[in-house]
């Protein structure tokens, strides 16, 4: 579960810091309150495109983190220790973007991209936006939804392995047919590179560690002469020194105490100031005579940069990707010069490998149809206890079996929907109006939710939209989720917040002609102030309170 997040610069935000529980956690205020800014770090610090807009207006960067309870989550555990990022069962996830819109990103203080962020994400975090129900009318994200439902998602990842296999076989035979009949022009082309490559002697060596010694060696009668002057006015200078000057003041202190025992501890702490200058002065010393200034030293490393550059230029690569590049020409050459020997077999592989495809795409048209149907039933149930009595949900399946493999299967997958009785059911994007489309939403994310293991689940306004008794069973709805996970959600509707097992209240502040963002956690007789807002507006009267009490009182 996520146990912290802190956020500092970032829009409306100066600094905040805020600890979080298990259960249901609802989150309330005004509107343009800043509610929003708290999943916006979340995205950030879970892989989302960053952008210099986002920051606080006068800050040059912004520093989120989230810290995470991964205890009972071993499948994160065993990620993060699969990529080298394990920290005795710690998870701790930090963004950085600065001014200029450039970022950085962290998990448990390594740095690492955002591909790996969101990777990890998958295993700590599900956010349930506001415009769901817009993705909705997406096919791909109707598969999607469908897929994550599967008992076990075996059958996708081998139906991928089985369409990655046919794709590299094909691209293969294209390599081999594309060009001249003999394909001598590139033969040649490909042994000249790979011979310059060997002959510049630079595949063996590391370019960032290269750059850095260059600058270190372009740089050392510099960094010798600030080394020997600090350490001329640290330690080695009798008179002047700073060592010097806190032996005279230790001696001086020592007096003192004499006279004054209470002086003591001043005494032992300018005592250790001068010990740690000492060896800080010879650790300098002992770095410095390890550098030599060479001329020929740099005029090499000058050298082997700028065969670098002009091999990365020649061949259009970045200078990192010489080794890469050279072990693909080598792989290529090879494959040109079986030509022959491989077109005879490769066509036969090809065939396999489609037929291979078929069985995995068919297994995991089975399993989609069979989840299908579940779901179905599931999601309208759900849809009934949503305000819609009538209405009925079903998920289309159309093998496409003559089709070109496609990484995903060969499903035409379809949700349909009616929500008057005698009516066929039709494609959601043409039958459901915008309310109706948020209600579906909300009933398909509710029900593939109960069998999401995802820890933490966040729904942002999901229940925009509905109200009346209708917003009271979807605040139970998540309220049921929340008994063996953590929930946040962002509402506005009373019958919603009245279910949180805990309840943050986020409210905007001017300070210095400048507007700042506050959350604080409210007590029970705070909450039920604030869940009486929600009912009736600013002035609240008796009437109001007693029945926003009732609510927060039904709900515990």
């Amino acid at each position: 579960m996520l146990r912290s997040i802190d956020i500092k610069g970032l829009a409306v935000v100066d600094q905040l810091s805020l600890d979080l529980q298990q259960g249901m956690t609802v989150l309330t205020g005004e509107t343009g309150a800043g509610k929003s800014i708290l999943l916006t770090a979340m995205k950030l610090c879970l892989g989302e495109r960053a952008d210099a807009s986002l920051l606080r207006p006068g800050v040059s960067k912004a520093d989120l983190s989230l810290d995470f309870d991964i205890t009972t989550i071993p499948a994160c555990q065993q990620w993060l220790s699969d990529n080298d990022l394990d920290d005795q069962q710690e998870c701790l996830v930090r963004r950085t973007v600065n001014s200029e819109g450039r970022s950085k990103a962290y998990i448990n203080g390594q740095i690492v991209n955002l591909k790996t962020l969101q990777q990890l994400s998958e295993h700590l975090i599900s956010i349930h936006g506001q415009h769901a129900h817009l993705d909705l009318l997406h096919s791909h994200k109707q598969c999607a939804l469908l897929d994550a439902s599967l008992p076990t998602q075996t059958t996708l990842t081998n139906c991928q392995k089985s369409f990655d296999k046919w794709k590299t076989l094909n691209e293969e035979l294209h390599l081999l047919t594309d060009g001249n009949d003999d394909n001598d022009s590139e033969k040649q082309l490909f042994a000249y590179q790979i011979t310059e490559l060997e002959q510049a002697d630079v595949l063996e060596i590391n370019y960032d560690e290269l750059v850095q010694k260059q600058v270190i060696a372009s740089n050392m009668s510099q960094i010798i002469e600030i080394s020997e002057n600090q350490i001329n006015r640290l330690y080695e200078n009798e008179n002047h020194s700073i060592y010097s000057q806190l032996s005279s003041t230790c001696h001086e202190l020592e007096r003192l105490a004499e006279l004054a025992p209470e002086f003591s501890a001043v005494t032992e702490q300018i005592q250790e100031a001068s010990i740690q200058i000492q060896e800080a002065s010879r650790d300098l010393r002992t770095q410095i005579d390890k550098q030599d200034d060479d001329p020929e030293q740099l005029d090499l490393l000058n050298r082997q940069l700028d065969s670098i550059h002009e091999l990365a230029r020649k061949l259009q690569i970045e200078p990192q990707q010489l080794d890469e590049k050279y072990q693909q020409l080598v792989s290529r050459l090879e494959l040109l010069e079986n030509r022959n020997e491989r077109l005879a077999t490769i066509q036969q592989e090809i065939h396999q490998a489609e037929q291979s495809y078929q069985e995995q795409a068919a297994l995991l048209h089975t399993a989609r149809v069979k989840s299908a149907s579940k779901l179905s039933k599931e999601i309208t149930k759900t849809l009934k206890t949503l305000g819609l009595p009538d209405g009925e949900f079903n998920i289309s399946i159309n093998y496409l079996g003559e089709q070109k493999p496609q990484r995903n299967g060969l499903d035409d997958i379809s949700f349909h929907v009616t929500t008057n009785p005698g009516m066929p059911a039709s494609p959601i994007g043409k039958v459901a109006s915008g309310g109706e489309l948020s209600r579906i939403s909300l009933a398909i994310q509710v029900v593939t939710t109960q069998s999401n293991t995802t820890p933490t689940l966040v729904f942002d306004e999901v229940d925009a939209g509905i109200g009346g008794g209708v917003a009271e069973t979807v605040g139970v709805c998540l309220r049921e989720i929340a008994n063996d996970r953590q929930v946040l959600c962002v509402t506005h509707l009373p019958q919603v917040a009245a279910q949180g097992h805990h309840h943050l209240f986020v409210s905007k502040q001017k300070e210095s002609e400048q507007t700042k963002t506050k959350i604080e956690s409210l007590n029970p007789t705070d909450r039920i102030h604030e869940v009486a807002r929600m009912l009736g507006g600013i002035d609240l009267s008796d009437k109001t309170l007693a029945h926003a009490k009732e609510m927060v009182e039904k709900a515990i």
